[in-house]
Protein backbone atom coordinates (compact mmCIF):
# COMPACT_ATOMS: atom_id res chain seq x y z
CA UNK A 1 0.00 0.00 0.00
CA UNK A 2 2.96 2.39 0.80
CA UNK A 3 4.62 1.38 -2.24
CA UNK A 4 1.50 2.01 -4.52
CA UNK A 5 1.00 5.76 -2.72
CA UNK A 6 4.99 6.49 -3.55
CA UNK A 7 4.21 5.66 -7.38
CA UNK A 8 1.34 7.82 -7.38
CA UNK A 9 3.04 10.89 -6.25
CA UNK A 10 6.59 10.09 -8.30
CA UNK A 11 4.02 9.87 -11.20
CA UNK A 12 1.79 12.94 -10.16
CA UNK A 13 5.19 15.44 -9.76
CA UNK A 14 6.74 14.24 -13.19
CA UNK A 15 3.58 15.28 -15.01
CA UNK A 16 3.95 18.88 -12.77
CA UNK A 17 7.27 19.45 -13.90
CA UNK A 18 6.81 18.64 -17.43
CA UNK A 19 4.01 20.79 -17.81
CA UNK A 20 5.77 23.96 -16.02
CA UNK A 21 8.75 23.46 -18.27
CA UNK A 22 6.98 23.62 -21.04
CA UNK A 23 5.12 26.77 -20.17
CA UNK A 24 8.23 28.76 -18.41
CA UNK A 25 9.87 31.36 -21.06
CA UNK A 26 13.43 32.50 -20.09
CA UNK A 27 13.71 36.19 -20.34
CA UNK A 28 15.90 37.46 -23.49
CA UNK A 29 19.20 39.74 -22.14
CA UNK A 30 19.08 43.21 -22.21
CA UNK A 31 22.44 42.98 -25.20
CA UNK A 32 20.18 40.82 -27.33
CA UNK A 33 17.04 43.25 -26.66
CA UNK A 34 18.78 46.41 -28.09
CA UNK A 35 20.59 44.47 -30.88
CA UNK A 36 17.08 44.08 -31.97
CA UNK A 37 16.25 47.35 -31.55
CA UNK A 38 19.32 48.16 -33.71
CA UNK A 39 18.54 46.07 -36.11
CA UNK A 40 14.97 47.79 -36.62
CA UNK A 41 16.64 50.97 -36.93
CA UNK A 42 18.82 50.15 -39.55
CA UNK A 43 16.52 49.02 -41.44
CA UNK A 44 14.07 52.29 -41.04
CA UNK A 45 17.43 53.92 -41.78
CA UNK A 46 18.19 52.46 -44.80
CA UNK A 47 14.24 52.71 -45.63
CA UNK A 48 14.81 56.48 -45.01
CA UNK A 49 17.75 56.71 -47.12
CA UNK A 50 15.90 55.06 -50.23
CA UNK A 51 12.85 57.32 -50.21
CA UNK A 52 15.36 60.51 -49.30
CA UNK A 53 17.32 59.49 -52.60
CA UNK A 54 14.15 59.06 -54.61
CA UNK A 55 12.38 62.74 -53.65
CA UNK A 56 15.89 64.16 -54.54
CA UNK A 57 15.95 62.49 -58.02
CA UNK A 58 12.22 63.74 -58.71
CA UNK A 59 12.78 67.08 -57.00
CA UNK A 60 16.00 67.45 -59.95
CA UNK A 61 13.83 66.38 -62.59
CA UNK A 62 10.61 68.89 -61.81
CA UNK A 63 13.62 71.58 -61.54
CA UNK A 64 14.98 70.37 -65.16
CA UNK A 65 11.48 70.53 -66.53
CA UNK A 66 10.62 74.23 -64.92
CA UNK A 67 13.74 75.23 -66.47
CA UNK A 68 12.56 73.75 -69.99
CA UNK A 69 9.17 75.23 -69.67
CA UNK A 70 10.57 79.21 -68.63
CA UNK A 71 12.83 78.60 -71.80
CA UNK A 72 9.93 78.00 -74.13
CA UNK A 73 7.96 80.35 -72.76
CA UNK A 74 9.93 83.39 -72.10
CA UNK A 75 7.84 85.75 -73.78
CA UNK A 76 4.35 84.87 -71.56
CA UNK A 77 3.34 87.32 -69.19
CA UNK A 78 3.39 85.57 -66.00
CA UNK A 79 -0.25 86.47 -63.87
CA UNK A 80 0.23 87.81 -60.44
CA UNK A 81 -1.44 86.01 -57.35
CA UNK A 82 -4.10 88.12 -56.99
CA UNK A 83 -3.97 87.91 -53.05
CA UNK A 84 -0.64 89.55 -53.34
CA UNK A 85 -1.42 91.85 -56.07
CA UNK A 86 -4.18 92.53 -53.37
CA UNK A 87 -1.59 93.49 -50.87
CA UNK A 88 0.59 95.61 -52.50
CA UNK A 89 0.60 99.36 -52.04
CA UNK A 90 2.58 102.04 -54.00
CA UNK A 91 3.44 105.59 -54.02
CA UNK A 92 3.03 107.94 -56.61
CA UNK A 93 4.54 111.44 -56.84
CA UNK A 94 4.27 114.03 -59.49
CA UNK A 95 7.12 116.45 -60.84
CA UNK A 96 7.03 119.42 -62.60
CA UNK A 97 10.75 119.63 -62.97
CA UNK A 98 13.41 121.73 -62.21
CA UNK A 99 13.06 125.23 -63.54
CA UNK A 100 15.66 127.53 -63.13
CA UNK A 101 13.84 131.14 -62.56
CA UNK A 102 12.93 132.52 -59.36
CA UNK A 103 9.23 132.06 -59.17
CA UNK A 104 8.44 130.07 -55.86
CA UNK A 105 5.69 127.83 -57.99
CA UNK A 106 8.50 126.66 -59.95
CA UNK A 107 11.81 126.48 -58.16
CA UNK A 108 13.64 123.37 -56.71
CA UNK A 109 14.57 123.18 -52.95
CA UNK A 110 15.54 119.07 -53.26
CA UNK A 111 12.06 118.18 -52.38
CA UNK A 112 12.02 115.26 -54.54
CA UNK A 113 14.75 113.95 -53.60
CA UNK A 114 14.26 113.85 -49.87
CA UNK A 115 10.90 112.86 -49.45
CA UNK A 116 11.92 110.27 -51.96
CA UNK A 117 14.56 109.38 -49.65
CA UNK A 118 11.55 109.47 -46.99
CA UNK A 119 9.46 107.18 -48.48
CA UNK A 120 12.56 104.78 -48.84
CA UNK A 121 13.62 104.90 -45.12
CA UNK A 122 10.43 105.15 -43.62
CA UNK A 123 8.44 103.17 -45.60
CA UNK A 124 10.24 100.11 -46.35
CA UNK A 125 6.77 98.00 -47.15
CA UNK A 126 6.26 99.85 -50.22
CA UNK A 127 6.22 98.22 -53.60
CA UNK A 128 7.19 100.53 -56.20
CA UNK A 129 7.40 104.56 -56.40
CA UNK A 130 6.21 106.40 -59.47
CA UNK A 131 7.60 109.72 -60.50
CA UNK A 132 5.26 111.10 -63.07
CA UNK A 133 6.41 113.90 -65.12
CA UNK A 134 5.79 115.35 -68.94
CA UNK A 135 7.27 114.21 -71.63
CA UNK A 136 9.38 117.09 -71.62
CA UNK A 137 10.56 117.40 -67.97
CA UNK A 138 14.56 116.16 -67.58
CA UNK A 139 14.62 112.82 -65.87
CA UNK A 140 15.58 113.45 -62.03
CA UNK A 141 19.32 113.45 -62.69
CA UNK A 142 20.08 112.58 -59.09
CA UNK A 143 18.55 108.76 -59.91
CA UNK A 144 20.64 106.36 -61.92
CA UNK A 145 18.23 104.50 -64.69
CA UNK A 146 20.10 101.78 -64.68
CA UNK A 147 19.63 101.09 -60.93
CA UNK A 148 16.87 98.04 -60.45
CA UNK A 149 15.21 98.98 -57.55
CA UNK A 150 11.63 100.52 -56.47
CA UNK A 151 11.50 103.86 -58.64
CA UNK A 152 9.35 104.02 -61.75
CA UNK A 153 9.98 107.06 -63.80
CA UNK A 154 6.73 107.47 -65.63
CA UNK A 155 5.83 109.74 -68.96
CA UNK A 156 2.29 111.44 -67.57
CA UNK A 157 1.38 112.50 -70.95
CA UNK A 158 0.83 108.80 -71.82
CA UNK A 159 -2.07 108.84 -69.68
CA UNK A 160 -3.64 112.51 -70.46
CA UNK A 161 -6.70 111.13 -73.18
CA UNK A 162 -6.23 113.97 -75.59
CA UNK A 163 -2.08 114.61 -76.43
CA UNK A 164 -2.92 118.57 -76.80
CA UNK A 165 -3.29 118.96 -73.33
CA UNK A 166 0.04 117.49 -72.24
CA UNK A 167 2.29 118.36 -71.12
CA UNK A 168 0.66 120.04 -68.53
CA UNK A 169 1.25 122.02 -65.39
CA UNK A 170 -2.24 121.09 -63.75
CA UNK A 171 -1.16 118.31 -61.44
CA UNK A 172 -5.23 117.90 -60.39
CA UNK A 173 -5.82 117.20 -64.30
CA UNK A 174 -2.88 114.34 -63.89
CA UNK A 175 -4.89 112.95 -60.51
CA UNK A 176 -7.81 112.38 -62.57
CA UNK A 177 -6.18 109.81 -64.90
CA UNK A 178 -4.05 108.16 -62.03
CA UNK A 179 -6.00 104.85 -62.48
CA UNK A 180 -4.39 104.59 -65.77
CA UNK A 181 -1.03 104.38 -65.07
CA UNK A 182 0.36 101.04 -66.32
CA UNK A 183 1.71 98.75 -63.58
CA UNK A 184 0.59 100.77 -60.40
CA UNK A 185 -0.77 98.62 -57.53
CA UNK A 186 -4.48 98.71 -56.67
CA UNK A 187 -3.41 100.50 -53.81
CA UNK A 188 -1.68 103.52 -53.77
CA UNK A 189 -0.46 107.13 -51.63
CA UNK A 190 -0.40 109.92 -53.72
CA UNK A 191 2.46 112.12 -52.05
CA UNK A 192 3.34 115.62 -52.70
CA UNK A 193 6.45 116.55 -53.77
CA UNK A 194 6.88 119.00 -50.58
CA UNK A 195 5.32 116.32 -48.06
CA UNK A 196 7.77 114.14 -46.01
CA UNK A 197 7.76 111.15 -43.80
CA UNK A 198 9.20 111.97 -40.42
CA UNK A 199 8.93 107.93 -38.75
CA UNK A 200 8.11 104.47 -39.74
CA UNK A 201 4.51 104.16 -40.47
CA UNK A 202 2.53 100.59 -40.97
CA UNK A 203 -0.28 100.46 -43.62
CA UNK A 204 -2.49 100.24 -41.31
CA UNK A 205 -2.18 104.35 -40.89
CA UNK A 206 -3.27 104.65 -44.34
CA UNK A 207 -6.44 101.97 -45.39
CA UNK A 208 -8.39 100.37 -43.00
CA UNK A 209 -8.54 97.06 -42.72
CA UNK A 210 -11.31 96.03 -45.37
CA UNK A 211 -8.70 98.29 -47.83
CA UNK A 212 -10.35 101.70 -47.52
CA UNK A 213 -8.37 105.26 -47.29
CA UNK A 214 -7.84 106.74 -44.02
CA UNK A 215 -8.89 110.24 -44.52
CA UNK A 216 -7.54 112.34 -41.43
CA UNK A 217 -10.19 114.99 -41.92
CA UNK A 218 -13.48 115.19 -40.39
CA UNK A 219 -16.31 114.95 -43.27
CA UNK A 220 -17.39 117.98 -44.74
CA UNK A 221 -18.31 118.85 -47.93
CA UNK A 222 -17.67 121.93 -50.14
CA UNK A 223 -19.04 123.39 -53.24
CA UNK A 224 -16.71 122.33 -56.79
CA UNK A 225 -17.09 125.10 -58.42
CA UNK A 226 -18.36 128.84 -56.57
CA UNK A 227 -20.66 129.23 -59.76
CA UNK A 228 -22.68 126.09 -60.16
CA UNK A 229 -23.79 127.05 -63.68
CA UNK A 230 -20.50 126.42 -64.76
CA UNK A 231 -19.80 122.65 -67.23
CA UNK A 232 -23.40 121.95 -66.42
CA UNK A 233 -23.35 120.35 -70.14
CA UNK A 234 -22.04 117.48 -68.71
CA UNK A 235 -22.32 115.16 -65.80
CA UNK A 236 -20.20 115.66 -63.08
CA UNK A 237 -20.18 115.76 -59.43
CA UNK A 238 -21.10 119.33 -57.61
CA UNK A 239 -19.19 118.55 -54.48
CA UNK A 240 -15.60 117.95 -52.99
CA UNK A 241 -14.40 116.75 -49.64
CA UNK A 242 -13.52 119.90 -47.58
CA UNK A 243 -10.16 120.60 -48.06
CA UNK A 244 -7.23 119.65 -46.11
CA UNK A 245 -3.37 120.18 -47.61
CA UNK A 246 -0.32 118.63 -47.42
CA UNK A 247 -0.89 115.23 -46.41
CA UNK A 248 -0.54 111.95 -47.76
CA UNK A 249 -3.75 110.93 -49.71
CA UNK A 250 -4.17 106.79 -49.76
CA UNK A 251 -6.10 105.74 -52.82
CA UNK A 252 -7.69 102.72 -54.80
CA UNK A 253 -7.68 102.60 -58.64
CA UNK A 254 -10.94 100.22 -58.29
CA UNK A 255 -12.74 103.54 -56.78
CA UNK A 256 -11.34 105.79 -58.70
CA UNK A 257 -12.47 104.14 -62.19
CA UNK A 258 -16.49 103.16 -60.74
CA UNK A 259 -16.03 107.11 -60.01
CA UNK A 260 -15.25 107.99 -63.44
CA UNK A 261 -18.00 105.25 -65.02
CA UNK A 262 -20.13 107.36 -62.62
CA UNK A 263 -18.98 110.79 -64.40
CA UNK A 264 -17.81 109.30 -68.03
CA UNK A 265 -16.81 112.93 -69.17
CA UNK A 266 -15.44 114.77 -66.19
CA UNK A 267 -11.98 113.60 -66.42
CA UNK A 268 -11.29 115.28 -70.20
CA UNK A 269 -12.31 118.64 -68.58
CA UNK A 270 -10.21 118.86 -66.17
CA UNK A 271 -7.18 117.35 -68.66
CA UNK A 272 -8.34 120.74 -70.48
CA UNK A 273 -7.05 122.99 -68.34
CA UNK A 274 -3.25 123.09 -68.84
CA UNK A 275 -2.91 125.25 -65.51
CA UNK A 276 -5.21 124.77 -62.37
CA UNK A 277 -9.21 125.95 -63.04
CA UNK A 278 -9.72 128.92 -60.87
CA UNK A 279 -6.95 127.79 -57.98
CA UNK A 280 -8.23 124.66 -56.45
CA UNK A 281 -11.65 124.65 -57.68
CA UNK A 282 -10.99 120.94 -59.35
CA UNK A 283 -9.05 119.73 -56.50
CA UNK A 284 -10.11 116.02 -57.78
CA UNK A 285 -8.23 113.87 -54.87
CA UNK A 286 -10.56 115.73 -52.60
CA UNK A 287 -13.59 115.07 -55.67
CA UNK A 288 -13.00 111.36 -55.33
CA UNK A 289 -12.96 111.32 -51.24
CA UNK A 290 -16.34 112.90 -51.46
CA UNK A 291 -17.41 109.95 -53.71
CA UNK A 292 -15.34 107.58 -51.58
CA UNK A 293 -17.32 108.82 -48.53
CA UNK A 294 -20.70 108.93 -49.91
CA UNK A 295 -20.56 105.24 -51.32
CA UNK A 296 -19.43 104.54 -47.80
CA UNK A 297 -15.81 103.20 -49.16
CA UNK A 298 -13.39 105.37 -46.56
CA UNK A 299 -12.84 106.28 -43.55
CA UNK A 300 -12.68 109.68 -41.80
CA UNK A 301 -10.65 110.52 -39.05
CA UNK A 302 -10.04 113.31 -36.75
CA UNK A 303 -6.89 115.20 -38.09
CA UNK A 304 -5.38 115.07 -34.70
CA UNK A 305 -4.39 111.87 -35.01
CA UNK A 306 -2.50 112.44 -38.42
CA UNK A 307 0.32 114.04 -36.27
CA UNK A 308 0.79 116.58 -39.18
CA UNK A 309 3.16 119.83 -38.90
CA UNK A 310 3.23 122.71 -40.69
CA UNK A 311 6.81 124.21 -41.04
CA UNK A 312 5.92 128.08 -40.58
CA UNK A 313 5.32 130.27 -44.00
CA UNK A 314 7.14 133.09 -42.81
CA UNK A 315 10.87 132.93 -42.32
CA UNK A 316 13.78 135.57 -41.58
CA UNK A 317 16.61 135.95 -43.71
CA UNK A 318 18.60 133.92 -41.84
CA UNK A 319 16.75 130.35 -41.25
CA UNK A 320 19.69 128.39 -39.44
CA UNK A 321 18.26 128.78 -36.10
CA UNK A 322 15.06 128.24 -37.27
CA UNK A 323 15.50 125.28 -38.65
CA UNK A 324 17.35 123.61 -35.91
CA UNK A 325 14.88 124.22 -33.97
CA UNK A 326 11.97 122.63 -36.54
CA UNK A 327 14.31 120.07 -36.29
CA UNK A 328 14.10 118.82 -32.76
CA UNK A 329 10.28 120.10 -32.62
CA UNK A 330 10.03 117.09 -35.21
CA UNK A 331 11.84 114.38 -33.31
CA UNK A 332 10.50 115.17 -29.82
CA UNK A 333 6.71 115.30 -30.64
CA UNK A 334 7.53 112.34 -32.74
CA UNK A 335 5.80 114.16 -35.96
CA UNK A 336 4.41 111.82 -38.55
CA UNK A 337 4.31 113.77 -41.56
CA UNK A 338 5.20 117.07 -42.31
CA UNK A 339 5.04 119.89 -45.68
CA UNK A 340 7.99 122.28 -46.18
CA UNK A 341 6.49 125.36 -48.90
CA UNK A 342 9.08 127.43 -50.61
CA UNK A 343 8.09 130.35 -48.61
CA UNK A 344 11.53 131.55 -48.96
CA UNK A 345 13.40 134.90 -49.91
CA UNK A 346 13.06 136.28 -53.81
CA UNK A 347 16.52 137.73 -52.70
CA UNK A 348 18.55 135.35 -55.22
CA UNK A 349 21.04 135.98 -53.06
CA UNK A 350 19.35 135.75 -49.46
CA UNK A 351 17.20 132.32 -51.32
CA UNK A 352 20.87 130.61 -51.95
CA UNK A 353 21.81 130.59 -48.44
CA UNK A 354 18.21 129.59 -47.10
CA UNK A 355 18.57 126.43 -49.50
CA UNK A 356 21.77 125.24 -48.32
CA UNK A 357 19.98 125.56 -44.70
CA UNK A 358 17.22 123.75 -46.10
CA UNK A 359 19.87 121.11 -47.67
CA UNK A 360 21.47 120.55 -44.11
CA UNK A 361 18.28 120.12 -42.44
CA UNK A 362 17.36 117.01 -45.12
CA UNK A 363 20.65 115.69 -44.82
CA UNK A 364 20.38 115.61 -41.06
CA UNK A 365 16.75 113.50 -41.54
CA UNK A 366 17.57 111.43 -44.39
CA UNK A 367 21.55 110.80 -44.78
CA UNK A 368 21.54 107.35 -46.15
CA UNK A 369 21.80 107.27 -49.89
CA UNK A 370 19.30 104.86 -51.78
CA UNK A 371 20.31 102.24 -53.70
CA UNK A 372 19.23 103.98 -56.73
CA UNK A 373 21.13 107.66 -56.45
CA UNK A 374 23.68 108.18 -58.23
CA UNK A 375 26.58 109.20 -55.49
CA UNK A 376 27.70 112.65 -55.11
CA UNK A 377 25.57 114.32 -57.90
CA UNK A 378 26.49 117.68 -59.49
CA UNK A 379 23.68 119.50 -57.65
CA UNK A 380 24.39 122.78 -58.10
CA UNK A 381 24.88 122.09 -62.59
CA UNK A 382 21.47 121.38 -62.09
CA UNK A 383 19.85 123.67 -59.94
Amino acid sequence: MVLLFALVFLQRDTISHEKNSKNHVVPCSDDETLATEKREFENEKEKFGKEKEKFEKEKEEFQDKKQQFIEENEDFDYAEDPEEEKEKIDVVFTWGGIVKDMNIRNRYNYELQFSLRAVHKHLPWVNKIYVLINSDTDYPYWINKEAPGKIIVYDRCTIIENPDHCPTSNSFAVFSALHKVEGLADKFILIDDDVFINQPLTPDYFFTEEGFPRVYQTHKKMQIYQDDREFTDIKRPKYKYTRFSHLPKPMKKDLITKFHEEYPDYAKLVQSHKKRYKKLSEEISMIYYEYFFEMKWLKAEDKSKAKFYQIPHKHTADITKEFEEIYKELIDKHINTFNCNDDYSTNKETYLKQRKVLWDFYMKLYPETPDYEIPNPDHEKYS
